[in-house]
């Protein structure tokens, strides 16, 4: 004669459950029910579940509101239950189950579970915001080389910019908190600070294209796509850790977002193009020579290849010269 409730949203998502094994259950928002419920729409004495003739019923104590079925039947007199019945009062709902109520099978972890709960451990979290400071005051070094800056200024730089990077994914578990759902702060943190040194990464990227690629090759399309893809994917991890919905409304909000936001950002670049600027940004970083993909010529071989390439010139002209002579 045991009975399980649990009390479950609009979405059917559980937030609460109850297991008695008695012949009687109260339900309604008095302190003396057995499952007391704080929904100002129900009543004080709302609802009674008796157990009778080895079957569960359920009975409306005439409240303000009424009860009802899933499917709007009102209930009135005892009104037998099946397991898995839902029931409506106020705006609450609460299903209810027999105990030999048939579960789904177990389901397996996916792999992109796997690889959010690996981001949600604390080694690798730390790792991946270690990396993540040694990258960024590594830059902020290399940008203020050229003048006399205290490393306590660029420690306290660093500092602020983690904390403020670390806003959004702290954000994501908020949002998740206030709907309900696990926090996963760990997860939150872990998955965007990897993808934030992912950008440096394709930063480095260009970076090595733009110091061995001619100018005129068209090679920025390139990190573009790995902006967006890093970007998108980013969106979509926060949304699957924060939130229980369809994959499809996930990737639809993954892709707004990553328009929205470079979207803006061309916006910006176009707003902000001027032929003269009074104030240029001068970049005091130089590409090391092991990053070049061809080697570098030795001063022997550069002055060998110039003689050779005038002497070239010098015979071309000679015998365009003859040429003309001749006619």
């Amino acid at each position: 004669m045991e009975l399980i409730i649990e009390e479950i949203s609009r979405n059917k998502k559980i937030k609460a459950r109850h297991k008695f094994a008695t012949k009687e259950i109260s339900i309604g928002r008095g302190f003396d029910n057995d499952i007391i419920l704080s929904d100002p729409h129900i009543c004080p004495e709302h609802l009674a579940i008796k157990w009778q003739d080895n079957q569960w019923y359920v009975q409306d104590l005439q409240t303000l509101n009424g009860t009802m079925l899933s499917d709007r039947q009102h209930i009135a007199d005892w009104h037998p239950i099946k397991s898995g019945d839902i029931i409506l009062l106020g705006k609450t709902q609460l299903r209810l189950f027999l105990p030999n109520h048939p579960v789904a099978q177990s389901i397996a972890f996916t792999k992109v579970e796997q690889f959010v709960e690996n981001c949600g451990r604390w080694t690798f979290l730390i790792a991946m915001v270690a990396l993540f400071c040694a990258i960024s005051f590594a830059l902020t070094y290399l940008q203020v080389s050229q003048v006399e800056v205290p490393y306590s200024q660029i420690v306290m730089s660093v500092v602020y910019s983690t904390i403020a990077y670390a806003m959004w994914p702290l954000l994501c578990s908020l949002m998740a908190f206030l709907n309900k759902n696990e926090s996963r702060v760990g997860s939150q943190m872990g998955v965007s600070f990897l993808m934030l040194n992912l950008f440096w990464l394709v930063d480095f990227i260009d970076a090595t294209m733009a110091f061995n690629l001619s100018s005129q090759i068209n090679w920025q399309w390139l990190t573009t796509v790995l902006y967006v893809a890093l970007t998108f994917s980013l969106f979509w991890f926060n949304l699957y850790i924060a939130f229980s919905q369809s994959k499809w409304r996930r990737v639809t909000i993954s892709a707004l977002l990553t328009v929205i936001i470079f979207g803006g950002l061309y916006l910006q670049d176009r707003g902000d193009s001027v032929d003269f600027n009074p104030h240029p940004v001068f970049d005091s970083t130089i590409m090391i020579p092991a990053l070049s993909v061809s080697p570098a010529s030795s001063v022997d071989e550069y002055i060998e290849d110039s003689n050779r390439l005038f002497e070239e010139v010098d015979k071309a002209s000679k015998k365009k010269a003859n040429g003309e002579d001749g006619e």
